[in-house]
């Protein structure tokens, strides 16, 4: 009877040995896995701990042994990545596995457009070719016979698009280019003589008094007279015009003005008297 009591406590001793936990500031070992874009294989990684230099396994994952238990701050870098640092506490004698998200630097990414004009009664989209693509004075891109256009490498962030062709207005439109990635635009421009220009202005003497004269515009049909105050105004399409200036007791007088679409031309005419 006593030999199966001393048997039984026996057993129950070397059970208690296997099971007992690991020692207080026993040494930890790091298991650490770096999550890369997929678009960027890793190259030239490095993982540490302190002073300690991951190692890595033929899977990818990286060891680090012989670490002091508790807080630790685990840094990663790689080429094209951001230095990442995570902070893991861990248990003494224990093993601990760690995946690490890994954050490209950012750099341009692509912009794709499409220009186009409305035409007809409808209001048709017809493409437009030749068009100029700036990024602040330098030309990126010109859109082909479809109205396409590329830009390689733009931003990242928010980016300033000028455009300019022949036949439409020039126009700027903003876009935001994530970095790395691509954002699409589609442009519709004006055609260059739908929008009108003014001409305004006053007739009067050489002492500054009003005078009602008849202005005459050669290039157009206009033949108006101005107000009593010798204040005009007209709508024109952008280009170059021969502006003459009647008034009875005056001597004529024609100008050469230039307007641009959207722009105004605002000029004063001083008619001498005729000579008795």
């Amino acid at each position: 009877m006593s030999r199966r009591v001393v048997t039984l406590v026996l057993v129950l001793l070397g059970t208690g040995a296997l099971a007992a936990p690991p020692q207080s500031g026993a040494p930890a070992t790091v298991w650490i896995t770096l999550q890369p874009h997929p678009a960027l294989p890793l190259k030239s990684p490095r993982v540490q701990i302190g002073s300690k230099v991951a190692t890595a396994d033929p899977n990818g994952a990286f060891r680090v042994e012989g670490v002091a238990s508790g807080w630790v701050a685990i840094t990663a870098s790689a080429e094209g990545y951001q230095p990442v640092e995570q902070k893991v506490q861990l248990p003494a004698g224990g093993q601990t596995s760690v995946f690490l998200p890994l954050e490209r630097i950012p750099g341009p990414g692509t912009v794709r457009g499409r220009i186009t004009r409305l035409e007809g009664r409808d209001g048709a989209k017809v493409a437009v070719a030749d068009v100029e693509v700036k990024i602040e004075d330098e030309v990126v891109a010109r859109s082909d016979a479809e109205g396409l256009f590329v830009v390689p490498a733009a931003g990242p962030g928010p980016v300033s698009l000028k455009l300019m062709g022949t036949g439409v207005r020039p126009q700027e439109e903003v876009v935001v280019v994530p970095s790395h990635g691509e954002t699409s635009i589609e442009v519709v421009m004006r055609k260059a003589d739908d929008l009108q220009a003014w001409m305004r202005g006053r007739v009067r003497s050489t002492q500054g008094r009003p005078v009602v004269a008849t202005v005459k515009i050669a290039e157009t049909r206009i033949k108006a007279r101005t107000k009593p105050t010798g204040d005009f105004e007209f709508r024109l399409p952008a280009g170059r015009y021969r502006v003459t200036f009647e008034a009875r007791g005056y001597i004529s007088q024609t100008k050469v003005v230039d307007v641009a679409a959207g722009d105004q031309a605002l000029f004063y005419v001083d008619l001498s008297p005729l000579e008795n």
